[in-house]
């Protein structure tokens, strides 16, 4: 992968080249951001750049044989570690060794991923994934071994988060003394769940969440059409990972903005046929629906409580294509009851994540919402 097939970040690009041109980079780079989907593909397109042997100004050369063992998932001298639990006939002595075969296929097939992506694809979902202490000893092995290729061996490591407290004491000490010529590369959406003692010896690299028309066009790049792709972003968050899957599931995010219109309605006119019409129609979605449809509720009172206090009509593709004006449903809005609404939503989500009754959940929930639209500021 090159770095011109991550989308968007030209400036983060830029510097990482910086950085590699004026030899900056130290042994540890902690690369950090809300999605791993858009920071594991970064750094491996770094990765190949620094071992590419004709860098071009801005990216590798895709011709040399490094670039193409690269392409290929078969450069000697790049490692991976990731998450991983135990499975039938898994020996004892657990590492990511018995899982690599399964993960270089998947990378392979993914470009963009999340770490359920991955359980799913190696039949551990549902399990509690971890990096064991064998991992990290396994790590330190391939890091002592001699390059292959005569250059700088690397490392990755996909959500550190998950190095358990003997696995990261480990790792604490093969950051305080490096292997020669290697470098690793933690690819993080938690780094605040790491020791502060690994992430201080760390060179630490932000990637920012990209912007809603960047992510607009990273669909349209994928083949997703221009419609699904607007709505789309504009629900992702700044994330490619969700605007992938939003997209491929555009069809439920139409029905729950149905729900929401219908629903507020019922809500703020305290028509009790209403509003058990939307328990009856919410509770019949499946448990992963209904936790997606609470969230998207949330997301769009606080884009509408945004564009109230800046005094912006609120819009959004999704209601506009539904014929729903969110400004007029902004309009009862205001810091103290968005704020609660927002509150008892996260509540009936942690609550419906528990297994609770949906029914009585989202009866309560509409009561409360009823009341909370005419509260006054």
């Amino acid at each position: 992968m090159h770095l011109k097939d991550i989308p968007a970040l030209v400036d983060l690009k830029e510097q990482l080249i910086r950085s590699a041109h004026n030899n900056r980079n130290g042994h540890a780079l902690l690369f950090h951001g809300s999605s791993a989907a858009l920071i594991f593909p970064l750094v491996k397109a770094y990765c190949q750049f620094l071992a590419c042997k004709n860098p071009l100004d801005n990216d590798s050369c895709g011709s040399c044989s490094n670039c193409i063992q690269f392409s290929q998932n078969s450069y000697p001298d790049l490692h991976y570690c990731f998450p991983f639990a135990t499975k039938d006939k898994a020996p004892k002595s657990l590492t990511a060794d018995f899982f690599m075969r399964e993960w270089m296929d998947f990378i392979k097939a993914n470009n963009f991923f999340g770490l359920n992506d991955w359980l799913d694809y190696a039949g551990l979902n549902g399990k509690s994934a971890l990096i064991n202490v064998l991992e990290v000893r396994r790590i330190n092995e391939k890091l002592n071994y001699k390059s292959y290729a005569g250059g700088k061996k690397f490392v990755i490591i996909y959500l550190p988060e998950y190095l358990n407290i003997s696995a990261s004491n480990k790792f604490l000490k093969t950051l305080e003394e490096p292997s020669d010529n290697s470098m690793i590369f933690l690819v993080s959406e938690k780094p605040e769940n790491l020791l502060q003692t690994i992430t201080s010896r760390c060179q630490k690299v932000f990637v920012p969440p990209l912007s809603t028309t960047a992510v607009e066009n990273f669909l349209i790049s994928q083949g997703v059409d221009n419609e699904t792709s607007k709505i789309s972003a504009s629900l992702a968050n700044g994330s490619i990972l969700e605007a992938l899957q939003i997209s491929k599931n555009n069809q439920s995010y139409i029905a729950y903005a149905q729900l929401f219109q219908n629903w507020m309605r019922g809500c703020y006119s305290a028509k009790t046929k209403e509003i058990f019409t939307f328990v009856d129609e919410f509770a019949k979605l499946g448990r992963d629906q209904q936790r997606e449809a609470l969230q998207f509720f949330m997301d769009t009172i606080e884009l509408s409580l945004k564009a109230a206090t800046k005094g912006e009509a609120a819009t959004h593709p999704l209601f506009s294509q539904i014929g729903f004006k969110l400004t007029g449903f902004a309009s009862v809005l205001h810091f103290k009851n968005s704020k609660e609404a927002y509150d008892v939503l996260s509540a009936a989500n942690t609550d419906i994540r528990r297994n609770g009754n949906v029914k009585l959940i989202m009866s309560d929930v509409s009561f409360k919402f009823s009341n909370l639209l005419r509260m006054k500021a």
